[in-house]
């Protein structure tokens, strides 16, 4: 008999599922709360004998099943996974299934920030060394249903989230690192505590013969190396957070990977083609990762150089008449926002930002804002509150608007010569739109339009 497979959510995510299953001869049922045109247009995708429900299921909709797999979206304890577990059904994500059936070695990357630049980043040092290299997870397509093309010599690179980490049963990486920790999906994880430990599990997951690299200047990404097998390389562009261990600093203006207690140049500081401090940690976070790997210094410090910029992450959209627009739509945390707003030093800033909250309350990014732009633009659901943040944070300068267009024309009335214009929200898109790269696609288009309708203001 056929076993019956049934996946939860017609994201990206539940489609690969349902179309790597089908290929496999399991009997197939994708079910969906939604029954709108975004479910329909990927349920258009999916192999003929799949079956698709929409407008919603029951949360004993497992019952009868060999197999669970839910999208990354449906909360780990949710009542109808809880449900799927007491019936004795295994409940299985999609990054649990490419961990299963990778063939390759996998390079995870995981943290509250810098991710998706990290792991683009890693994927090209890595490509620098000779070897083929596919990226995925949380970044771009998706990596179950592209598993066919990966031979047992490439790497594979993955950006995982903490709603990824907590549904793998065995993350096992060849090569490992947790970036930072910061408040965030805190709706969806209640506490740091909860959230952290998702995280961790990348490094208690780790391959002993491989290497996991952690922040040496964030406290509690540093106190999970003993949970790691594998062996431990910190980086930090302060030579002291490495505490006489190997890993990557900067060393007289030069990233420098400390090895065996001996420092080896990779290239200058002032090389490094993006904007920010943060993006130093970065860079610093991807060469440790790929000296581990073996990859040569001078490859290494090549792939680096030729790095431009991640889409919706601190990303230029276009400088004219003395105004920089700068899209940094991925910013759906605080600590994202206040990173990019710093990223910009002593230039002045329009700061647009708000959007639907995580349950992170609004005073930080308000105290941030007051402090360093030079006028602030709110919008979205959270508007109300930001506004009243940043009024009680002494920012007189603001405008508090509703959708994002009117954003956008607003910070396009009150530009100077000089200033950056900075989407850098704070907070995430579902408000308005169907996630980040939505928001920031849109954001680049209104700038591009209005500057084209009015060259002399940009």
């Amino acid at each position: 008999m056929t076993r019956l497979a049934i996946v939860i959510g017609l994201g990206l995510s539940g489609a690969a599922c349902a179309r790597v299953l089908s290929a496999e001869g399991w009997r197939v049922r994708v079910v969906d709360r939604g029954d709108g045109e975004a479910q329909r247009r990927m349920a258009a995708t999916l192999p003929a004998g799949v079956e698709v429900v929409l407008g919603g299921y029951d949360d004993d909709v497992a019952a009868g099943a060999a197999m669970v797999c839910p999208s990354p979206g449906v909360p780990w304890d949710a009542p109808v996974l809880e449900s799927a577990r007491r019936l004795g059904v295994p409940v299985r994500s999609e990054i649990d299934l490419v961990f299963e059936r990778c063939p390759a070695p996998v390079a995870g990357v995981t943290g509250t920030n810098g991710k998706t630049t990290t792991t683009a980043l890693l994927g090209a040092v890595l490509a620098a060394g000779g070897a083929r290299v596919h990226v995925g997870g949380n970044i771009g397509e998706t990596m179950l249903d592209r598993l066919g093309d990966v031979r047992p010599d490439d790497w594979v690179v993955l950006e995982l989230s903490s709603f990824q980490l907590e549904s793998a049963a065995d993350p096992r990486c060849r090569l490992a690192t947790v970036l930072n920790l910061t408040p965030d999906h805190l709706d969806r994880h209640g506490t740091m505590e909860r959230y952290g430990l998702a995280k961790r599990r990348l490094v208690e997951g780790a391959d002993p013969q491989g290497t996991v690299v952690l922040n040496g200047a964030d406290p509690l990404t540093r106190a999970m190396a003993p949970a790691s097998a594998a062996a431990v390389r910190l980086f930090s562009p302060d030579p002291g957070d490495l505490a006489g261990g190997d890993g990557t600093t900067v060393a007289g203006g030069e990233v420098t990977s400390v090895e065996g207690g001996v420092g080896v140049p990779v290239l200058p500081v002032a090389d490094i083609p993006l904007l920010g401090a943060h993006n130093v940690s970065n860079v610093l976070a991807a060469v440790a990762l790929g000296r581990a790997a073996g990859i040569p210094a001078a490859s290494v410090a090549g792939a680096v150089r030729g790095f431009r910029a991640v889409a919706h992450r601190l990303e230029p959209v276009l400088e004219s008449d003395g105004v920089l627009w700068i899209n940094d739509s991925k910013a759906t945390n605080v600590d994202a926002a206040v990173t990019g707003l710093r990223a910009l030093g002593d230039r002045p800033v329009v700061w647009i930002g708000g959007g639907g909250s995580k349950g992170v309350g609004p005073e930080a990014l308000a105290a941030e804002v007051a402090a360093r732009a030079r006028h602030a633009v709110v919008c979205g659901a959270t508007a109300a509150e930001l506004d009243a943040a940043l009024a009680a944070a002494g920012c007189s300068a603001r405008t508090r608007t509703g959708s994002l267009a009117e954003a956008v024309a607003a910070a396009h009335r009150i530009a100077l010569p000089g200033d950056a214009v900075l989407l850098s929200p704070g907070y995430t898109s579902f408000d308005q739109f169907s996630g980040f790269e939505e928001r920031g696609r849109e954001f680049a288009r209104l700038v591009r339009e209005l500057c084209a309708a009015a060259p002399g203001r940009c």
